[in-house]
């Protein structure tokens, strides 16, 4: 049995081929039920008649880096999130709607450690294959996750220079593999920058590595459109190191149009400025609307840029992600919580699926 067949399979508290635990349910007072603020009729649409946020786990650092995996021929997957203060990767169960098509403490299970240390482990994707994908601070590298569990570098310098930190990343539907990679390493861990704050593309087939957008302060959250013609980018540089803000420096989304080759971005402009605080993560769904991790909860922005709506949370939120049998659940990681909610949306990426016998 492979590393990360084992490792799923405690997930799942008897193994593979075993019934599913149930898990206790989770006192009232651990699932607040926030406002979903609603500006404009869209996010109205995307809302369920009574949207529930539900707090699947609690006791982290910092959780970042959400990605779900699907599990072949089921209604189940797995979601992996990092923790960057205790330098963990976790994984989630996830059993499904259980019952009533709706989230139950049924539908899922308590998560595991999946990788430690994890060079202080951020952002994270899947590769068309469903191998997960990390950018690791520390680490100074992209890393791939084999589904036997080993774990290798994918990409760590540019030009013959260590990368920065890599934050986040995502994979176009070429298999390039396209990231950030700001100097928040830097500034609060012992080690020196050596390059710009760059974007980069990656081509995994030919090992080429090039800097597609280096005028950005600190390039953060990067996603791609529905139909993968407009790139956006997180510029996140009023916040320097932790417990720091500076109101003048960027806190926005920005825009690219995605060049006829597909490897390259032209036509920069300002898609929306977050606050408060600054954006972090985001992912879109197949409108095109953008989600996005703020200081305040999740922010909703549709194609135009205009605010549509929020899902308020009670602490800072950096990342997110869709998933599910029908990728309408939206995972979200905030501060020390993870939680999920419902959605009239769908993802606007595939969800990744696995195929846990060929990993045996």
């Amino acid at each position: 049995m492979s590393l990360f067949t084992f490792i799923i399979a405690q997930v799942s508290g008897y193994g593979l081929d075993k019934p599913i635990t149930k898990n206790p349910p989770y006192p009232i007072s651990a699932t607040p039920q926030l406002p979903f603020e609603v500006y404009s009729e869209e996010f109205a649409k995307i809302l369920e008649t009574k949207p529930t946020l539900v707090h699947l786990a609690q006791g982290f650092g910092f959780t970042e880096g959400p990605v779900y995996l699907a599990i072949k021929d089921k209604d189940e997957g797995y979601l992996l999130f990092t923790d960057q203060i205790n330098d963990n990767i976790w994984i989630l169960r996830w059993h499904g709607l259980l019952p009533y098509n709706q989230i139950t403490p049924l539908s899922w299970s308590k998560p595991v450690i999946f990788r430690h240390p994890s060079n202080i482990a951020d952002g994270q994707t899947a590769d068309l294959e469903g191998r997960l994908l990390t950018a690791e601070t520390t680490g100074r590298r992209v890393s791939i996750t084999d589904l036997d569990g080993q774990v290798k570098t994918l990409v760590g310098f540019y030009e013959g220079k260590p990368l920065n930190s890599p934050n986040d990343l995502v994979v176009k539907s070429d298999g390039t593999v396209w990231f950030t990679d700001p100097g928040y390493g830097c500034l609060q861990f012992p080690q020196d920058c050596y390059l710009p704050n760059n974007v980069y593309r990656f081509e995994p087939q030919t090992k080429k590595i090039e800097a597609i957008i280096t005028d950005l302060k600190m390039p953060n959250g990067i996603a791609f459109s529905p139909d993968e013609k407009i790139l956006y980018v997180i510029d996140s540089a009023a916040i320097q190191a932790p417990r720091t803000y500076y109101e003048k420096r960027p806190h926005a989304i920005y825009a690219y149009d995605v060049t006829a080759d597909g490897a390259h971005v032209a036509n920069q402009r300002l898609f929306s400025v977050v606050s408060p605080g600054f954006p972090d993560g985001m992912r879109l769904d197949s409108n095109g609307n953008i989600y996005v991790g703020a200081l305040d909860g999740v922010q909703v922005f549709n194609p135009k840029g205009m605010l549509i709506g929020k899902i308020l949370l009670p602490k800072e939120t950096a990342n997110l992600t869709f998933g599910g049998k029908d990728n309408n659940i939206l995972f979200i990681c905030s501060s020390d919580s993870v939680w999920a909610v419902k959605l009239n949306a769908k993802g606007a990426k595939k969800v990744p699926i696995i195929d846990i016998k060929q990993s045996i």
